[in-house]
This record gives structure tokens, C-alpha cells and sequence, in this order.
């Protein structure tokens, strides 16, 4: 039975809400802990190359199953579909810590937990999605999502050393528990505290392929909500590749040392914290033109990158990472607002795809593109069509 929007908690005193922000925390947190496990215990047993396969093997699944992930969200209970996720990954990961503690690590096992955690990525991030705008009033879906902003980026600071720490001293059983343990908190959590407030409407279609050709026609019907889809499309593969392969060639080719890079990405993450923790008290009107608007701030950090001495680039990946926490928080929310809660699902997996499906593929391009016209180049181009696109995103919204 779904609640009246008058009688709910405010967002600061929303413990249902909050439970479910800070065990999705707990859940990142061990993720990452997981992929520094899986990452060097992969370079114990393989070549570079296979540490390589090993680490992006999961975006084949994740790419071929995320369409239908978001067909099936709209389809299912999305609540029940991350608990079902999530006792999948306890499974899989119980079941590999056996193999390890009997038979060691290996690189067939490394390939397979990685292939079984992306095709349960397709299915447990669409049904994310469709979570928020069940949960709390229109007006508090940017600051829910800011905070859960706030909360990942708090876990990537936690989640990253933690499994440097856990692998070095009790190797990678002691890391699947740990991850295992994550995905219990979540799933409990879900099972027994967050309860959807508002009834999900049903998909309409009769099979799952007919719900995913009504997606793709709601999108040629509604322009707000196609162009929000194209502006996060577009956003991350411009945005992912000049961070992970832009300012690595930049920092190389400057001779700046590994020690800067890190601390270019640690100015870009206390930033992003910023940015989110802004976005938890500023309430714009139209929070869809502002989120373009702000972006365009971040595409001029992009092209600086590339070119600007050592100081600048710190104020780049400030400009960056402080637009990412706020513009993020900003579209998320307008995106729950303007999407139809029918389509939720569907439409956060076409979004998801251009960061699970489409991103290796875009870093390989600005690669090339780089060994054709030097990084200051490549940067601007990509800088100037982000912001190009951001513009005329904006200029097609009202909200």
C-alpha cells in the first residue's frame, strides 16, 4: 500500500532512506576492495594481458544484458530484484572462496567471478534506478541523490586502500569475504527496511522484447526524456576518457611522476565531495538546465588537461570534480523527476550502457585520437563537443 507524500519524513530524518544510502556505502566500498583484490591477485597468476582481460571481461555481460536488465527492472519488482542480486553474489563469491581455500587462486577462476559479477550488474543497476522515485517526494529526489553521491564517494575512500590492506595481509579469501559480507548488509537491509512507499507501474508490453521496443518509442515520443538519455550518454564518454586516459598520457608526457596523478584524482574526489554536499541544500528550480549549464564548467577543466602547467591542473580537476558532485546530484534528480516511472528502468540501462558497454571502446578512440594529434589536441576537441553538446541539451529542456 503506497504512503501519502504529506505524511512522510523529512530527508534528514528519513531512517529508511538513510539505511538504504549507507549500506549502498557499505556495498561500494566493499566492491572496490573487491576489484584492488581481484586486480593484483590477477597479476600474481597472469601476464599483464590476462590482468587486463580480467578486468574488463565483466563489461561483455554488463553490455549484453543491460538492455534487457532495464526491460526486466520495469518488469519485476525492483526492490526484489537487488535482493535477488545480491544473494547471487554471496553465492558466487562463497562458492570461488571455496575454490580458493582448496585449490588456490586461478586465472579461469579470476575470469569466471568477474564474468558472473557483470551479468548481475546488468540486472542490479536498472533496478536501482527505479528505487528513488518510489521512495521519496519529487522535491527530495536531487539532495537523495547528492547524498548518495556523497556516501559512494566516501566509500571509494574507504573501499580502495581497505583492499589493499585485506589482500596484502590475508590475501584474496579474505577479500571475497569481506565483499560477501557487504552484499549481505545491503541485502538485509533491503529485504527487512527499505519498503518502496509508492507502487511501481507495470510494464505494458507482453514480452520482454516488446517492453524494449516501447522503450525505445517512448524515447522518440518524449524530448525531454530523450535528451536528458543523450546528455548523461554523452557526458560519460567524454568525460571517462580525458581522466582515464588524458591526464595519465599528460602526467607521463610532463614527466610529473605517478605521485601527481594521485593527487590530481584526490583534488577531483574531495571536489566531487563538495559538490554533492552543495547540491544537498541548493534546490533550483529548473535543476535540468542547471546540471547542462554547470557541466560546461567541467568540459573548460577538460580542455585545461591537456595543455595548462601542474598548478592549473590541480584547479582542473577542482573545476571537475566539484561540477561532477553538483551537475551529477542535479541530473539524477531532474532525470527521476522528467522519466516516466513506467520506463525508469529501461531508460537508466541505455544510460548505464555508454559506461558499462561503450566506455572501453571510447578510451581506446581517445587514445588513437591522441597518438594522432598529442593530448592538448585531443583534449580540446573533446572539451569543445562536450560542451557543445551540454548547450544544446540545455537549450532543448524547461525543467
Amino acid at each position: 500500500m503506497s504512503e501519502s507524500i504529506a505524511v512522510l519524513p523529512p530527508l534528514r530524518r528519513d531512517r529508511r532512506v538513510q539505511a538504504w544510502v549507507l549500506s549502498s556505502a557499505v556495498s561500494e566500498a566493499g566492491d572496490l576492495a573487491w576489484y584492488v583484490g581481484l586486480a593484483w591477485s590477477a597479476a600474481q597468476v597472469t601476464s599483464p594481458a590476462g590482468v587486463g582481460l580480467v578486468m574488463g571481461i565483466g563489461a561483455l555481460p554488463r553490455a549484453l544484458f543491460l538492455l534487457f536488465g532495464g526491460a526486466l527492472a520495469d518488469r519485476l519488482d525492483g526492490r526484489r530484484t537487488m535482493i535477488a542480486a545480491n544473494f547471487g553474489r554471496i553465492a558466487v563469491l562463497v562458492a570461488a572462496a571455496v575454490v580458493v581455500a582448496s585449490t588456490g587462486v586461478s586465472l579461469p577462476l579470476l575470469l569466471t567471478v568477474a564474468v558472473v559479477f557483470g551479468a548481475v550488474d546488468a540486472l542490479y543497476n536498472p533496478a536501482s534506478g527505479t528505487l528513488p522515485r518510489r521512495m521519496v517526494r519529487p522535491d527530495d529526489l536531487v539532495p537523495l541523490a547528492a547524498g548518495r553521491q556523497l556516501a559512494n564517494r566516501l566509500a571509494v575512500f574507504v573501499g580502495a586502500p581497505l583492499g589493499g590492506l585485506l589482500v596484502a595481509h590475508g590475501g584474496l579469501l579474505t577479500v571475497m569475504v569481506v565483499d560477501a559480507i557487504s552484499f549481505g548488509v545491503i541485502a538485509l537491509v533491503l529485504a527487512l527496511v527499505v519498503r518502496p512507499r509508492f507502487p511501481q507501474p507495470p510494464a505494458s508490453g507482453k514480452s520482454i522484447r516488446r517492453d524494449l521496443a516501447a522503450g525505445f518509442g517512448y524515447l522518440r515520443r518524449d524530448v525531454a526524456a530523450r535528451t536528458l538519455v543523450i546528455a548523461l550518454f554523452g557526458l560519460n564518454l567524454c568525460v571517462g576518457p580525458v581522466l582515464a586516459v588524458g591526464l595519465v598520457q599528460r602526467v607521463h608526457g610532463s614527466g610529473w611522476g605517478p605521485g601527481a596523478l594521485g593527487w590530481f584524482q584526490a583534488c577531483s574526489g574531495i571536489s566531487a565531495a563538495v559538490g554533492a554536499l552543495v547540491a544537498m541544500r541548493w534546490k533550483p528550480s529548473r535543476p535540468a538546465r542547471i546540471g547542462l549549464l554547470v557541466l560546461i564548467v567541467q568540459a573548460a577543466g577538460c580542455v585545461m588537461i591537456g595543455s595548462v602547467p601542474r598548478l592549473a591542473v590541480f584547479v582542473a580537476m577542482a573545476m571537475i570534480g566539484c561540477t561532477a558532485g553538483l551537475a551529477s546530484a542535479l541530473l539524477s534528480g531532474a532525470f527521476q523527476q522528467t522519466i516516466d516511472p513506467a520506463f525508469l528502468g529501461r531508460t537508466s540501462s541505455i544510460v548505464s550502457l555508454s559506461d558499462d558497454g561503450l566506455m572501453p571502446a571510447a578510451m581506446a578512440g581517445f587514445g588513437a585520437l591522441i597518438s594522432l594529434t598529442g593530448v592538448a589536441t585531443a583534449c580540446a576537441l573533446i572539451g569543445g563537443l562536450f560542451a557543445a553538446l551540454m548547450v544544446w541539451s540545455a537549450s532543448r529542456l524547461r525543467t
